[in-house]
């Protein structure tokens, strides 16, 4: 007959058996699932979870989880997804760093703001100088608030915003350049009209490895810190900035993604046929510049490996926090500032109101919610700010123009009235929006030219609808959500616009 066990014995055998399965891989460590049993109602317990904000610059839909590109290698981004809640009509406020960047900080549109281009600094606004960002948030609650790479428009100086800090852990941006020898051997930088497209539109594998790159130096100090104990909840930033052009990767990345084997965005030949005169505006020329010299397949090569490598770099961080105390304590945002054109619409680069640039990755997982998945509503990253403070029981704010999708986070298929509002404004010809909601994306220039396109019938935005008379009623609906008022170029330097 066996002798009974104690216990203390079978505890040590059930915990000696969890560790045996874990190591066979039987259960896999996730950031969300063993901590389900929290109180969200409990005010002292939500203020207790850090915070972990992920941003990648210049990041479009390529990415595995969201199927932007059939060929599209993002592992770590699309573990995350599968952990989460992977929000798959996320879009920016503004298709350019950043404004889009300062809203989402700020929680302010860039038509409240004024601050609608690469130049202006919202702090050197008087009505906005003293405005209290997402971090100063978190530090007024108790939370120490580091950062690292990009998350305003730079990752040092004034553009950082270093008041808003407790510490600033890494300065520096990117991967290295090739040698003068191996740039621009694509035989373009004289046919670019701007200089600093002519700059930046390069592509090549650099000779470097990983580590050697800032980039990953950023995601490994955000790691190093995941490492340690801290006696205050913090709130963490971490910005990479690839794929931001110019596109330089390690080489494995660029043999991730052979050249003979990369497939073309899927385009229309005459797609802006039906585009009113201010779309064509921001299309540009330079696509064409580039088709015409045949470097299409090695700038989406470029593209892919540059998006692969910023996959490794939060795929550092990631692990780093699976593998710490703070794993099921800490709600994870991941989120691009907007997207990107490679070739859609004859368009190569953001700045433009179509959906390949205003759509962007936006990943949230929260370890008190028994939810994931994906949602489908329409949501914008200006909502990120209220939505933070209601994550982690923070008294609300009310000035706020973004609206809190935590409902979303612990509910994807909750239902949302509510469409997201992107806005456009180049200096030389003013304020333009566009309008997403679940099904349809609506554009309204400033001149009155309208583009309207069936997300469900027409993902592509092929089929300009706005002129057809059946539609009248949707674009009247969507145009309610057009903002009332629009704030003037806040442009110091420069007179007003007219």
């Amino acid at each position: 007959m066996k002798s009974p066990v104690s216990s203390e014995r079978r505890m040590e055998l059930d915990r000696r058996q969890f560790l045996k399965l874990l190591a066979a891989g039987a259960i896999a460590p996730s950031l969300t699932r063993t901590c389900r049993a929290n109180d969200r109602t409990n005010p002292d317990k939500r203020k207790r979870y850090n915070v972990l904000f992920i941003a990648v610059d210049d990041l479009n839909d390529w990415v595995g989880c969201l199927g932007g590109h059939p060929q599209a290698k993002t592992p770590n981004i699309d573990r995350l997804a599968r952990e989460g809640v992977l929000f798959e009509q996320a879009y920016c406020a503004a298709p350019l760093c950043n404004p889009s960047r300062t809203s989402t900080m700020t929680g302010l549109r860039p038509s409240t703001t004024g601050i609608y281009g690469n130049k202006t600094w919202f702090r050197d606004h008087p009505k906005y100088k003293d405005w209290v960002t997402i971090p100063q948030y978190f530090r007024k609650h108790g939370y120490a608030a580091w950062t690292g790479g990009k998350i305003y428009h730079q990752a040092r100086g004034k553009f950082s915003d270093p008041i808003a800090w407790d510490k600033q852990y890494s300065t520096k941006t990117g991967t290295p350049r090739p040698p003068a020898e191996k740039r621009y051997l694509h035989g373009m930088k004289d046919k670019f009209v701007n200089p600093i497209v002519a700059r930046l539109n390069d592509w090549a594998p650099i000779a470097q490895g990983d580590r050697e790159t800032n980039d990953w130096k950023t995601a490994d100090l955000a790691a190093q810190f995941l490492g340690r104990k801290h006696d205050k909840p913090f709130f963490l930033a971490c910005g990479i900035f690839r794929p931001h052009l110019s596109w330089y990767a390690p080489k494995k990345y660029f043999d991730m993604h052979p050249l003979d084997k990369v497939q073309l965005p899927v385009c229309k030949e005459d797609d802006l046929d039906d585009v009113p005169k201010m779309g064509l505006r921001m299309a540009g020329k330079t696509f064409n510049i580039i088709k015409a010299h045949g470097q299409w397949k090695k700038a989406v090569q470029g593209y892919l490996a540059s998006c692969s490598f910023a996959d490794a770099c939060v795929g550092r961080v990631l692990e780093a926090l699976r593998k710490s105390r703070h794993r099921d304590n800490t709600i994870v945002v991941l989120w691009g500032d907007h997207g990107y054109h490679i070739g859609e619409k004859d368009h190569f680069s953001k700045s433009a109101l179509w959906r390949e640039t205003s759509r962007t990755p936006l990943i949230i997982c929260d370890p008190s919610s028994s939810k994931s998945g994906r949602c489908k509503r329409a949501v914008s990253l200006v909502d990120l700010y209220p939505t933070l403070i209601e994550l982690c029981g923070l008294p609300k704010r009310s000035d706020l123009d973004g609206r809190s999708i935590a409902p979303l986070v612990r509910d994807p298929e909750k239902a949302w009235p509510y469409p997201a509002l992107i806005t456009h404004s180049p200096y030389w010809y003013g304020a333009n929006h566009a309008i997403h909601s679940q099904r349809y994306h609506y554009i309204h220039y400033r001149d009155g030219g309208e583009e309207l396109y069936d997300n469900a019938a027409d993902p592509h935005g092929w089929k300009n609808l706005a002129n057809n008379p059946e539609h009248a009623q949707t674009i009247a609906k969507l145009k309610k959500w057009l903002p009332k008022i629009n704030a003037k170029h806040f442009r110091p330097e420069a007179p007003d616009d007219k």
